[in-house]
């Protein structure tokens, strides 16, 4: 079953190039969309260097993210590119001097199924 779970979750996040990021932390509630590609099981968001997302995630790494096909709940952190293992297309089409690169680990992950947001597909990760 977990393994169907990984394999549902790597296909829906695939879908959308950009999505919602939502922090909360001494900046207040901030919510802005980014442009974000995902890595099996992680997802990679472009945020500005300017952002207040970032001085939020310094003090509370719990995140939302939110697109038009799913919802997760996560932990995240900014990573240096030579981090990131794989090679994303992201790092290509954006100018690197002017944004930084947050890597999110899901814990939880809604996908929304046919009939809208009222029957959500939900699994758990940790």
């Amino acid at each position: 079953m977990l393994d169907y779970a990984h394999q549902r979750i790597r296909e829906v996040l695939k879908i959308p190039p950009s999505a919602v990021l939502v922090t909360n932390g001494p900046a207040g509630v901030q919510a802005s969309e980014f442009p974000c590609e995902a890595a099996d099981l992680t997802l990679y968001v472009y945020v500005p260097k300017t952002s207040d997302h970032l001085f939020n995630l310094e003090y509370v790494p719990g995140v939302n993210l939110l697109s038009s096909s799913w919802e997760i709940k996560g932990d995240a952190k900014i990573v240096s590119p030579d981090e990131v293992e794989v090679e994303l297309d992201l790092m290509h089409t954006q100018d690197v001097d002017l944004y930084v690169l947050v890597q999110v680990e899901p814990v939880q992950v809604q996908i929304r199924r046919e009939g809208g947001w009222g029957n959500l597909e939900t699994i758990d990760l940790v």
